[in-house]
C-alpha cells in the first residue's frame, strides 16, 4: 500500500467529517506579527525565513547570513586568496522512500570520496536524512537503522474515529514522534551547534498552513541558541516537515509575539509548498565572491528520493489507486518543477549541477505505508548507486542544453535508463 493511497482517504474522511466533532481551539498568530514571532520564545537571529521571499530586504539577510557563515569556515583560504571548493546536498522528500537517500549516503561513505558538505537542506522525509547527512558517516548507521528496521506499526496507528469527529488527522503518529525523539539526543544537540559555529548550514523546510508559504529553518542556529527549548523546537520543525496533511497531523508551534502573547502557528510537510529546495534564487551566489574577494567551485547533489520518470503502470478503476495515483504524479511533478527552478539558479551562478533519483526500472512495491522489506530494497539500491558513484546526471533527464544540436543518446544523456553520466564541468 502506497503512502499516498493513504493520503487519498484523507479525501474521504474531510467529507465525512465536515459537519461533526469538537473545534480544536487554537491562537493562531496574527499574520502581521508572523515576522517577528519567537517559536518556543526563541528569539535567536536568523533562526527562520519564507522559503518563497521576494522582499529585497529579506533575501539580502539571507545572503549577508549565508556570507558570515562562509566567511567564518574559510578563513584561512581567504586569507590566502584561494580558489575556494565548496559542497552542499539537497535532499528532497518522499516518505518511506527516503531509505533510497539513506542507502546513497551510506555507499558514498564506502566509497571513500563523500565530501564533506557545507550546506545541506532538506524536505519531508528529506529532512531526516539531511540531519544525519550533515553530521557525517558516524551517523550511517543511524541511517540505515532508521530507514530499514521500523514498519507502519511501529510509526502510526490508524485514528479513523478521532478523523471522523472533528480530529486533524487519519493518525496517531506518537510512534513516530517517539523515534525522532529517539535519534535526537542532546549530544546531536551538540554536534549540530558545534558545526554551525564552524560556519556550516543545514537548513530545513516546513510549510505554514495558515500562510500556505514555505518556511526554512536554520537548524544550526537554533541548537547553537543554547535555549533550554532548542532541541523541542528541532523536533517540532523535523516532525512538521514530514508530517503529510490528513495522514501525519500537523505540528502545532506555540510561539510568543514581540507584545508577549502567546500565540500558536500550524506546520505541516515542507513538501505541500515544495519538493527540494537550495538557495534563494532572488540573489546570485556570485556576490559572494565578490563580498569576499576569492571565487568560489561550488558542487550541489540533489538527492530526489522518487522516480523522476514513472514506468508504466495500468490504474486500478477504484477511487483509492486513483486518487493515490494522481497524489503520486502531482507530487512527482511538483519536484520536477523544483528540480528545473535549482538547475536556473545553478546556471546562473556556475554552481556544478548532480542530480541522482530513482532509476525508473526499480519497480518494487510495498505492503503497507512503510514495509521494511520495501525500504530496505531501496536502501540497497541506493547502496549499490553510492559505490559506484557514476549515476549522477547534470540536469533534469528530459532536459535538453542548447549546446546540443540533436537530442543525446541514453547512453550519454540518461544513465536512469542504463547509461553512465559523465562528471558535469564547470
Amino acid at each position: 500500500m502506497s503512502i499516498f493511497r493513504a493520503f487519498a482517504t484523507v479525501f474521504l474522511a474531510i467529507t465525512l467529517s465536515a459537519c461533526s466533532g469538537v473545534p480544536i481551539i487554537r491562537f493562531p498568530v496574527p499574520e502581521d506579527a508572523i515576522a517577528t514571532a519567537a517559536p518556543y520564545g526563541i528569539a535567536a537571529p536568523f533562526i527562520r525565513f519564507w522559503g518563497d521571499s521576494t522582499d529585497p530586504q529579506e533575501g539580502e539577510a539571507v545572503l549577508a547570513a549565508w556570507t558570515a557563515q562562509l566567511r567564518l569556515s574559510k578563513a584561512g583560504a581567504i586569507a590566502r586568496r584561494e580558489t575556494i571548493p565548496t559542497a552542499s546536498l539537497a535532499v528532497s522528500g518522499g516518505g518511506p522512500d527516503g531509505a533510497f537517500s539513506a542507502g546513497l549516503l551510506n555507499g558514498w561513505s564506502r566509497k571513500g570520496d563523500r565530501p564533506q558538505f557545507d550546506l545541506v537542506t532538506g524536505i519531508s522525509t528529506g529532512a531526516i536524512v539531511a540531519l544525519f547527512a550533515f553530521l557525517g558517516p558516524a551517523y550511517d548507521d543511524t541511517l540505515r537503522e532508521i530507514y530499514t528496521t521500523h514498519r507502519t506499526d511501529d510509526l502510526l496507528v490508524l485514528a479513523l474515529f478521532d478523523a471522523l469527529t472533528g480530529g486533524m488527522a487519519l493518525t496517531d503518529a506518537s510512534g513516530y514522534q517517539d523515534l525522532i525523539d529517539k535519534y535526537l539526543t542532546d549530544r546531536v544537540i551538540d554536534r549540530l551547534a558545534g558545526e554551525y559555529r564552524k560556519g556550516r548550514g543545514l537548513l530545513i523546510g516546513t510549510t505554514n498552513l495558515d500562510a500556505t508559504r514555505p518556511v526554512v529553518w536554520n537548524i544550526g542556529a537554533i541548537a547553537a541558541s543554547g535555549h533550554p527549548k532548542a532541541k523541542t523546537l528541532i523536533g517540532a520543525v523535523i516532525r512538521a516537515s514530514s508530517a503529510i496533511p490528513g495522514v501525519f497531523p500537523p505540528v502545532i508551534i506555540p510561539v510568543i509575539t514581540a507584545e508577549g502573547e502567546r500565540r500558536d502557528e500550524m506546520h505541516v510537510d515542507g513538501g505541500a509548498t515544495q519538493q527540494v529546495m537550495f538557495f534563494n534564487s532572488m540573489f546570485s551566489l556570485r556576490r559572494i565572491d565578490d563580498t569576499l574577494g576569492v571565487p568560489f567551485k561550488r558542487t550541489l547533489y540533489v538527492i530526489v528520493n522518487n522516480q523522476l520518470r514513472k514506468p508504466y503502470k495500468p490504474v486500478k478503476p477504484d477511487l483509492l489507486s486513483i486518487a493515490g495515483t494522481a497524489a503520486s504524479s502531482l507530487i512527482g511533478g511538483s519536484g520536477s518543477g523544483d528540480i528545473y527552478k535549482i538547475l536556473v539558479t545553478t546556471q546562473r551562478d556556475g554552481v556544478d549541477l548532480r542530480i541522482l533519483s530513482i532509476p525508473p526500472d526499480f519497480k518494487a512495491e510495498s505492503e503497507e505505508p512503510f514495509d521494511p522489506i520495501y525500504m530496505k530494497r531501496l536502501y540497497d539500491l541506493g547502496l549499490d548507486l553510492g559505490r559506484s558513484g557514476d549515476r549522477w546526471i547534470p540536469h533534469p533527464i528530459d532536459y535538453l542544453p542548447a549546446a546540443s544540436p540533436t537530442p543525446p543518446t541514453p547512453s550519454d544523456a540518461d544513465p536512469e535508463a542504463g547509461g553512465t553520466a559523465k562528471a558535469p564541468t564547470s
